[in-house]
C-alpha cells in the first residue's frame, strides 16, 4: 500500500501541470518508448526503423490486433515472452498467479474475432492500478473506503487483475462477478454495506432497481463503471437509487485506464499515461466534435510489450474547449460503441447512413420502463430485444417500436421492418468478459473502401 500510495501521489502531482509541461513529459516518455521498443523488439526495429524516435508519432506505422498477435514473439521486448508458453500458462490450473514471477498476463475476450494476450511487468501493474486511485480520488472515492468490484468472472480479465489488488487492502468482501446470480448478488451486498461500486453499467442498473424497490439497502458514496456505455437512462436510475453522479470509465486491456468521467462533465484522457488518437478510416486525425472511426493509443506504461499507434475499433468524439477542472488533459464527449457496432442503413436520398449505438439512446431514454435493451440488425430487419420494468405500461413495447424508427429516420435513414421482443434477460457475450454488446449486425456495409 505504501508504494502504491507512493505512486498515486506522483500521478496526482501531474493534475497540476500546465498543458505545455504536460507536452513535454509526454515527448519525453513517447521517446524513451520508442527507443526501447526499436532496441529490444524485433518487429518495431523492422517496422519503425532506427531513426523513430526522431519523427512524430502521426508518421509512425499503426498497429492492429491482428498484427500484433501473428508477430507476437518479435513484438515483446522480453523473448521468454512466447505467445505459446502464455497460452499454456492461460490454459494452466492457476492462471492468475504471474508468469515467470515477473508478468501479469491479461486476455481480452475475443468478441471482435481475435483474441488478444497482453503482459506486464508487476512494475507497470502497479502503474495502472495508482492510476485507478487517481481518477477514484476524482470521483470522491477515498482509500478507508469499502470497495465492491462486480466484473468479469474470468481471473485473467483486466478487470479482475485490477480489482483483487484493490480489494485486499479492504476488509474482506464477497467475490461477485456479473454471472453471479442477481438475489445473490443483493445479499452479499446487504451484508458488506460497500462505500463504493466498480463494474459493469448494466449490472449497477439491475443494482439500483433492487435498491429502489427496497430489496438492496445499500448506501455507497460513489460508483464507477466501465467496459459498456453507461447510457443516460442508466445514470439516472443510478442517480435516483443512491444520490450520487456515477463516473463513466473508458477502459481497454491494451489500457486499462484511458478516460474517465461524467456524462455531463465529459471523460478525462488520462494524458500522462495513454497518447490518444482519433481517426477516420484512413488514419486521418478527425477534430473535436466529429465522431472518429477508430482511436490509436499508444501505451506510455507498457515497456515489455510496447503499444504504439494500437488500433482499437471504438468510435470516440473529442470534446472541445478548455478542462474546466483546470487539469492539463483532453476531454472525450462520447464513446459511441465499436464501429464494428455501427449499422448501416439505406439513406433516404441514396447512398447509406452510419448509425452509432448512441443514436437510439434518446428512443430509449425517454421509456424509464425499457430497463435493458439489445438491437440486432439482420436480412429480415431490425430487432429490439428488451428487458421491462414489472409495472411497465402495456404499449411501452410499441412506444419504444415507434421511437427507434423515429431515431432512424432523423439520422436521415430508411427504417427496415422493426420488431421489439420483451425478454426476462439478456444475453452476456461469451468469454472471460462477459459484456452486453448493445448492437449486433449481420448485415454487411455497401460501402466500398478501407475499414482500417
Amino acid at each position: 500500500m505504501e508504494r502504491l500510495g507512493r505512486l498515486t501521489a506522483q500521478l496526482q502531482a501531474h493534475d497540476g501541470w500546465s498543458r505545455a509541461q504536460l507536452d513535454v513529459y509526454q515527448a519525453e516518455r513517447l521517446r524513451a518508448l520508442v527507443e526501447h521498443a526499436v532496441a529490444n523488439s524485433p518487429y518495431y526495429r523492422d517496422t519503425l526503423g532506427p531513426d523513430a524516435a526522431e519523427r512524430p508519432l502521426d508518421q509512425l506505422p499503426t498497429l492492429s490486433k491482428a498484427t500484433m498477435m501473428t508477430h507476437f514473439d518479435q513484438v515483446v521486448c522480453d523473448p521468454r515472452l512466447r505467445r505459446s508458453d502464455l497460452h499454456a500458462h492461460m490454459e494452466g490450473p492457476d492462471p492468475a498467479r504471474s508468469f515467470l514471477d515477473e508478468y501479469r498476463v491479461m486476455t481480452t475476450s475475443g468478441t471482435t474475432g481475435l483474441r488478444g494476450i497482453f503482459a506486464l511487468t508487476e512494475d507497470e501493474a502497479a502503474v495502472w492500478i495508482a492510476v485507478g486511485l487517481r481518477v477514484s480520488a476524482h470521483a470522491g472515492v477515498r482509500p478507508q473506503m469499502r470497495m465492491t468490484g462486480i466484473g468479469a468472472p474470468g481471473s485473467l480479465h483486466v478487470t479482475r487483475q485490477l480489482y483483487a489488488p484493490l480489494e485486499a487492502l479492504q476488509p474482506r468482501g464477497p467475490s461477485l462477478s456479473v454471472l453471479t446470480p442477481l438475489p445473490q448478488m443483493v445479499e452479499a451486498l446487504n451484508a458488506y454495506q460497500p462505500d463504493v461500486l466498480l463494474g459493469y453499467p448494466s449490472v449497477a442498473g439491475l443494482l439500483a432497481d433492487e435498491q429502489l424497490a427496497g430489496r438492496l439497502r445499500i448506501a455507497p458514496k460513489a460508483g464507477i463503471y466501465g467496459a459498456e456505455p453507461l447510457t443516460p437512462s442508466l445514470a439516472g436510475r443510478i442517480r435516483g437509487a443512491w444520490g450520487f453522479e456515477p463516473q463513466s470509465s473508458y477502459s481497454a486491456t491494451e489500457a486499462p485506464t484511458i478516460a474517465v468521467g461524467s456524462l455531463g462533465d465529459r471523460l478525462e484522457i488520462q494524458e500522462d499515461v495513454v497518447l490518444v488518437e482519433v481517426v477516420d478510416e484512413h488514419n486521418r486525425p478527425v477534430p473535436a466534435g466529429t465522431p472518429g472511426f477508430k482511436v490509436l493509443i499508444t501505451n506510455l506504461v507498457n515497456f515489455a510489450q510496447p503499444l504504439i499507434r494500437y488500433e482499437l475499433s471504438d468510435a470516440v468524439t473529442l470534446a472541445a474547449g478548455a478542462n474546466p477542472t483546470g487539469r492539463p488533459y483532453r476531454r472525450i464527449a462520447s464513446v459511441d460503441g465499436r464501429s464494428i457496432d455501427v449499422l448501416h442503413l439505406p439513406a433516404r436520398d441514396g447512398g447509406e447512413v452510419a448509425l452509432h449505438p448512441s443514436g437510439f439512446g434518446g428512443a430509449f431514454a425517454s421509456l424509464p420502463d425499457v430497463h435493458q435493451y439489445q438491437l440486432l440488425h439482420d436480412a429480415q430487419g431490425l430487432h429490439a430485444r428488451v428487458v421491462l420494468a414489472a409495472d411497465a405500461a402495456s404499449d411501452t413495447a410499441e412506444r419504444l417500436r415507434r421511437s427507434i424508427a423515429e431515431a432512424i429516420a432523423a439520422a436521415g435513414a430508411v427504417a427496415p421492418p422493426i420488431d421489439v421482443q420483451p425478454v426476462a434477460a439478456l444475453e452476456r457475450e461469451p468469454g472471460i468478459g462477459a459484456k452486453f454488446k448493445l448492437v449486433t449486425s449481420t448485415v454487411a456495409s455497401r460501402r466500398a473502401g478501407p475499414t482500417g
